[in-house]
């Protein structure tokens, strides 16, 4: 028999906030790799604009709980 078990990955850093264009009040971000190289935290319009993708190597999606005011991680 096989168990799979969920581990919840949640934000701890700083509050979220674009990297581009400095909002802070998203639901989503993406930590990810952008298309110049280094990393960024970005909101999703720029993450279509300059991410790379979502997965190992390319970024990982984060979506905000209202239930425990945290970012957790859905993809990635």
């Amino acid at each position: 028999m096989t168990v799979t078990v969920k581990i919840d990955r949640v934000w701890e850093g700083s509050p979220l906030e674009c990297d581009f264009c400095h909002c802070i009040n998203e639901k989503q971000y993406v930590d990810g790799k952008t298309k110049q190289g280094p990393w960024a935290i970005m909101c999703m319009t720029h993450h279509k604009r300059y991410g790379v993708g979502i997965g190992p190597g390319m970024g990982q999606h984060y979506e905000f709980n209202a239930a425990d005011g945290k970012y957790h991680k859905i993809a990635g």
